[in-house]
């Protein structure tokens, strides 16, 4: 069984062809792309009506569908993503996602990159480096909380720890502002930032195709992942988000700290570095940082799985997992294993993937419109009973993230496991 990484990049390697790009007849007009999206979904999902019934959901496609030849471009695409958010939580992997090299349309991005910090969002990563550390207050004269109010119900997820992870790129896309009527047209925009010293300022940025924007800021593993913080040369798990496995010792010897930030096979060497270091006198502590971990193939990671497990480590206080909104898909399969088998602690915030969720995606391109859309086609589960509700792996000990502290290079989530808790 395998689940796929998050999406962009890592969705173009999806392999499985829709049954809808070999059908005979294929849609020829916009509103013949809206009916063939609902078909699609209806047929590929394996649930699709668990959070929304069968009539809105065919009456909003059957709705949009009628408007297509009368609105724009972009305010259909912002119909169809409100049809596919329609679904509901659990559903992060079945989306219309905007920097996907799928599309034979491509969208485009204002050429900033934004982190939903706790204190607001903020510039982590831009053409014009003078805007990093920036706090975006505002599209258009539009203050941003509402703009975001206005993205939200556009965007797939698990839960909101994913949305919160998302949002913030589909509020870069021109084309859904212009969609929702927040700019005029996918041109230059106004975006107001607050600087470090309290000055606002009006900035006019021009949107960039996406294969542009997601080169420009391409993470090492994942191609570009909305929800990762950018590599850096500090704090540790940013240091060595290149490295899908690894791991080193912290505290004098006292901590082992595993860095696991892709689901693949572990390589032997590595596999036995870890045991060997988790075995080790004098160890107290095991971290396990799943922070930077977007996915892959969740039949890999049994091995770590019975080594967490183990006597050596699964003792009280000892196996301690770092979460966030990035911990998705498989990584989430292992977050919520290691949940229900082990007496790990869990640091940080909730996971971004969920404790059930449907993946497997199938690809289904709207050739009218050129976009792609991806249709779960499989569900997952990791539940520790029949009554389990949770939406994610929720940490025992939340830790939240602030724009200061990263900035500063202090990682409050790391620092708070190495501790007594």
């Amino acid at each position: 069984m395998r689940m796929s990484g998050l999406l962009l990049a890592s969705l173009a390697m999806v392999a499985i062809v829709s049954a809808a790009q070999a059908r005979p007849s294929a849609p020829v007009t916009a509103a013949d792309d809206v009916r063939e999206l609902g078909t699609q979904i209806t047929q590929i999902h394996p649930d699709a009506f668990r959070s929304v019934s069968r009539q809105r959901f065919e009456s909003e496609v059957s709705s949009l569908a009628q408007r297509a030849p009368t609105i724009s471009r972009n305010e259909l695409l912002v119909g169809m993503l409100r049809i596919i958010a329609s679904l509901g939580p659990r559903n992060g992997h079945t989306g219309l996602f905007p920097g996907d090299p799928a599309h034979t349309q491509e969208l485009h991005f204002y050429p900033v990159r934004l982190y939903d910090f706790v204190d607001g969002m903020y510039v982590v990563d831009a053409a014009d480096r003078s805007l990093i550390r920036n706090r975006l207050v505002a599209i258009e004269d539009m203050p941003i909380e509402r703009v975001l109010g206005l993205v939200e119900p556009l965007v797939p997820r698990d839960n909101t720890s994913n949305l919160r992870g998302l949002a913030p790129h589909y509020l870069l896309t021109a084309e859904v502002l212009d969609g929702l009527g927040v700019a005029d047209g996918i041109g230059a925009a106004k975006l107001t930032f607050e600087q470090p010293d309290g000055q606002r300022v009006d900035i006019e940025l021009t949107p960039v195709a996406a294969s542009r924007y997601t080169s420009a800021f391409a993470d090492p593993i994942f191609g570009h992942h909305p929800s990762i913080l950018p590599r850096a040369t500090q704090p540790l798990y940013l240091s060595g988000s290149a490295r899908p496995l690894w791991a080193r010792t912290l505290a004098g010897g006292r901590t082992v700290y595993v860095g696991y930030n892709s689901v693949r096979s572990p390589p032997p060497a590595v596999l036995r570095t870890i045991e060997r270091l988790v075995r080790g006198k004098g160890v107290r502590r095991v971290i396990v940082d799943l922070r930077l971990n977007g996915g892959g193939d969740n039949t890999t990671y049994g091995s770590l799985t019975t080594l967490f497990g183990s006597n050596a480590v699964n003792k009280r206080g000892k196996l301690r997992v770092l979460i966030g909104r990035a911990t998705f898909s498989a990584a989430a399969n292992f977050a919520a294993e290691i949940d229900r088998a082990t007496r790990a602690v869990f640091v940080g915030e909730p996971t971004g993937g969920g404790v059930e969720t449907y993946g497997d995606t199938f690809p289904v391109l709207l050739p009218t419109v050129g976009w792609t859309v991806h249709i779960a086609a499989r569900y997952h589960e990791r539940k520790k009973s029949k009554g389990d509700r949770r939406l994610a792996v929720e940490p025992d000990v939340r830790v939240e993230l602030t724009s200061k502290q990263y900035f500063a290079r202090v990682d409050p989530v790391l620092d708070r496991a190495l501790k007594g808790l």
